[in-house]
Order: structure tokens, then C-alpha cells, then sequence
């Protein structure tokens, strides 16, 4: 059954892979929930309490850097997987730096994303 491995928020702005990415992670067992911004994104925190969020760098409004470093400045302990086309050494360190749990560049095996999100999400 969807969502029964936890709350996963997919934070993309390219529907066409927000629906690819949605789809294998509900078949692997979360329930998804998707924003494609950082106001939605921010928004969809405060609502749906996810376990995860995999997260693009380049959103509209305040990058996805900015969402992770808001998101723990703010105390928020999920996991979070930064995603970005861009993934050079400085990019990956930039993410950590703003409290990525994981990066992954794009393209990605799908199902490397799947068990970075199983990696990330911590028990209830």
C-alpha cells in the first residue's frame, strides 16, 4: 500500500520527471506529495510533515540550497536528497554544506533515488 514506508515530498519543477520520480517511489511504498517551488515546497512541509524530500536545486523562487538551509535552520530533521543537473564537486559540497543528506546528479538511475529516499528516511 502507498505510503506505508513514510512521506516522501518531491520537489521539482520538470513535471515530466516529478511524475517519473512520484511513480517509483509510490511503487516502492510512499506516498508522495509534490510542489514545484519553494514557496510550495515550504508550504507543503508545514502540511504533510514528509519523512523526505527530494529536492532540485534549480526551483523557481529562492533555490532548492536555500529551501535545505531554511528547512534546518528552522529545526526540520527529515531527510533531504538534492537533485540538480549541475553536479560538479563545489555543487555537491555547496548541498552539503546546506544540510543535504544525499545528492544525486541528473540523469539518475531511478533506482539509485529509491534507495537514497530508504537511506534518508529515518524510523517513526
Amino acid at each position: 500500500m502507498a505510503g506505508e514506508r513514510g512521506v516522501v515530498l518531491v520537489v521539482e519543477d520538470d513535471r515530466k520527471l516529478a511524475r517519473i520520480v512520484v511513480r517509483m517511489l509510490e511503487r516502492a511504498g510512499y506516498r508522495c506529495v509534490t510542489g514545484a517551488s519553494a514557496d510550495q515546497a515550504l508550504r507543503a512541509v508545514d502540511e504533510h510533515h514528509p519523512d523526505a524530500i527530494v529536492l532540485d536545486v534549480m526551483i523557481p523562487g529562492p533555490t532548492g540550497i536555500e529551501v535545505c538551509r531554511h528547512l534546518r535552520a528552522d529545526g526540520w530533521v527529515g531527510g533531504v536528497i538534492m537533485i540538480s543537473a549541475r553536479s560538479s564537486p563545489a555543487d555537491r559540497a555547496t548541498a552539503t554544506a546546506a544540510g543535504a543528506d544525499a545528492f544525486l546528479g541528473k540523469p539518475f538511475p531511478l533506482a539509485q533515488l529509491v534507495s537514497t529516499v530508504d537511506n534518508v528516511v529515518r524510523p517513526h
